[in-house]
């Protein structure tokens, strides 16, 4: 799609989402100080707002352009997502399980055991990857709920806004503070990060003209009170860095930031960002295995090592510079390959079923 037609806010959008997510890995577990602790304790809640902006982005798209034919939804979701993300997860699980493994193992064997980690959420050392699982499910109901929501009217849709929030409200804060909502509302369908998922589509649909101010105003509220209980309260944070409505607060408020004032066209900026948003997909995916195995053994010989801040900025550099490169290479080369195979086989089987309505028509 070219840059005319491309909605350059998404692209910033997605580029920030990147380095924030990668950033957040950076940041080492423990500190030394107040001062770092205070450092982190401020900027964690930020980058992990971004979580939620992915799914939100996720859902925006989908949502808005869901409706068409289901089959085709899903084989398209097959090969821009389960491609990519069973080759990535095949490189955490070559490289732990065969390339650092002290036992040789059939590669039979190797075969099967990667499709059974692949399938149970037990992929070596990527811990990131629960995303990939959570959205995919989410992409199974998304061709059903992009029909539902093109049905309701504005006035349906916040009401079912002002619904999903209130009962994750109440999930989320009457049992921490003793009160037991029984499992009645744990048979809600419209709770956790399917809430991020619809928001984004939500937020653009009804936030098409109005002022951004209260959202600055309710994302800073979000930071401020979610800062207040690391440093104030912090035996009370529940769904602090996920479903609590601080969080969600914050990241509908920089969603809409974008929404309503990013649409900024700065040639080299919509470049940069259009290429990184091409590739953000694939970077998430292999950022965890280069941070981990390439970049923190880099850091450690360097004298950033010895500072917090810089520390955590040249790791988050280095390992978006070295996983945008592999991005690159390995969606042009591998994977790319692939999805033009898969393609191809679909192309066949969708010609040939054309090829047979046609002739079974004829003899009629």
């Amino acid at each position: 799609m070219g840059l005319k037609k491309r909605e350059v806010k998404y692209d910033y959008l997605r580029t920030l989402a990147v380095f924030a997510i990668i950033m957040v890995h950076a940041i080492p577990a423990e500190t030394v100080n107040s001062k770092q602790w205070l450092f982190s304790a401020a900027l964690i809640p930020v980058l992990l707002a971004f979580v939620g902006i992915y799914f939100m982005l996720s859902g925006l798209f989908l949502l808005q352009s869901g409706t068409e034919n289901i089959k085709e939804f899903y084989w398209k979701r097959f090969c821009t997502i389960f491609i990519p993300f069973a080759c990535y997860s095949g490189i955490y699980y070559w490289y732990y399980n065969s390339y650092l493994s002290l036992k040789p193992v059939p590669w039979y064997e190797q075969v099967a055991n990667f499709f059974r980690a692949l399938f149970t959420e037990t992929i070596p050392m990527a811990p990131h990857l629960w995303f990939m699982y959570v959205i995919m499910a989410l992409y199974l109901c998304a061709p059903f709920l992009a029909r539902m929501f093109h049905a309701m009217t504005d006035r349906e849709l916040k009401i079912f806004l002002g619904l999903i929030l209130l009962v994750q409200g109440i999930r989320t804060y009457l049992p921490a503070f003793g009160f037991e909502v029984g499992p009645g509302l744990d048979n809600m369908i419209f709770k956790g990060w399917l809430i991020y998922f619809v928001l984004g589509y939500i937020c653009k649909r009804l936030c098409r003209s109005i002022s951004y101010l209260p959202f600055a105003i309710l994302g800073a509220a979000g930071f401020g009170v979610t800062l207040f209980q690391k440093c104030v309260t912090p035996s009370f944070t529940p769904g602090i860095h996920d479903m609590a409505l601080t969080m969600i607060a914050m990241s509908v408020s920089i969603f809409l930031f974008f929404e309503l004032l990013g649409d900024v066209k700065i040639p080299v900026f919509m470049n940069i960002a259009g290429l990184i948003s091409r590739y953000s997909y694939s970077v998430y995916l292999i950022h965890y295995l280069v941070l981990g195995q390439i970049v923190n053994e880099v850091t450690e010989k360097t004298v950033f090592r010895h500072y917090y801040v810089p520390g955590i900025l040249f790791k988050t550099g280095l390992t978006f510079i070295i996983s945008l490169a592999a991005a690159v290479l390995f969606d042009e080369t591998v994977i790319k390959v692939l999805k033009k195979s898969a393609e191809a086989v679909w192309n066949r089987r969708t010609k040939r079923k054309r090829r047979y309505e046609n002739g079974s028509e004829n003899q009629l």
